[in-house]
């Protein structure tokens, strides 16, 4: 089912300090890691965002949407990127990713949209932490968002407690990704050598 009421977000803004390049446009088979991401995200959504200051970097994109950060500072932050694609999607809901977590599960991703009412917030929740950029986010997070930057917190669940919230389970995610690998971001040069075998 392709789903037009949630856009897709990818956030592609970071600087990969710990890669020390562009971990977006790492090679993983024969396709980069951003292609990874967005390929499965265009048979779910109808829309989808990429969030970056680089446009020029994706020729290999195609019908999706660049958008910049919406609010300028030093420290480059996911949150920046998630309050960015909220300003810019003209649907009232989000599903966000980071660009290094190519193992997307199309089928949670679905469940977690089928699941969505009036929550502002659908979002994995497995042994005490939760998993932010795997998420779906409404348009009432802006302003909860925006009391964060006036005070300079950056982190993204800090701005949950006056929300609407609805965790999804582990036991949920083992019905639908027994591996959980949907969750697996890559940081480092040594985890981009080892995950990529599962591509070549």
């Amino acid at each position: 089912m392709i789903y037009s009421r949630v856009t897709a977000v990818v956030l592609a803004g970071g600087r990969s300090i710990r890669m020390g390049r562009n971990k977006a446009l790492l090679k993983l088979g024969n396709k980069t890691m951003i292609e990874r991401v967005v390929e499965p995200l265009q048979t779910i959504f109808e829309n989808i965002i990429i969030v970056t200051n680089m446009p020029k970097e994706y020729p290999m994109l195609k019908k999706v949407k660049f958008v910049s950060d919406c609010v300028d500072m030093e420290e480059k932050n996911s949150l920046v990127g998630l309050y960015s694609g909220l300003i810019e999607s003209k649907t009232d809901h989000i599903f966000v990713i980071a660009c290094d977590m190519p193992f997307i599960n199309t089928k949670l991703s679905e469940y977690m949209v089928d699941l969505l009412q009036d929550e502002d917030v659908i979002i994995p929740f497995v042994d005490g932490y939760y998993q932010p950029l795997y998420a779906i986010y409404g348009k009432r997070c802006i302003p909860e968002f925006e009391k964060l930057f006036q005070r300079r917190w950056y982190k993204i669940i800090d701005a949950f407690q006056d929300l609407k919230i609805r965790k999804i389970t582990r036991e949920e995610i083992l019905e639908l990704d027994s591996s959980m690998l949907c969750f697996e971001n890559i940081n480092t040069y040594d985890q981009y050598l080892q995950l990529k075998g599962v591509f070549d």
